[in-house]
């Protein structure tokens, strides 16, 4: 089984990229104790504490635009091992849904 990362801070990068057909994203994984290790990521292996993202300004204006209509690559997510003490209940990224 592949490895599973919990994401910290990107999950609004990672549906964006989703909504584009990326299917990778650049991350940073946060180990205690060990260095932050640059890595690219495919969004299968990706589980987000939020279910749904909005599609508000924010979403458009930081995502969706850079994303779909400039076609730049989403800057690193934050994420670190799944499943570690002190992380909240998460879904896979593939049923965040945008509203």
């Amino acid at each position: 089984m592949k490895p599973q990362y919990y994401i910290e801070a990107g999950v609004r990068r990672c549906v964006g990229a989703r909504m584009a057909g990326i299917m990778d994203v650049p991350a940073i994984l946060y180990v205690a104790g060990l260095p932050p290790q640059p890595m690219r990521i495919p969004l299968d292996q990706l589980h987000s504490p939020k279910s749904f993202v909005v599609r508000d300004y924010r979403f458009v204006r930081d995502t969706e635009y850079k994303t779909l209509v400039l076609k730049t690559e989403p800057p690193p997510i934050a994420v670190q091992p799944l499943g570690l003490a002190g992380q909240s209940k998460s879904i896979p990224l593939s049923q965040v849904v945008l509203v």
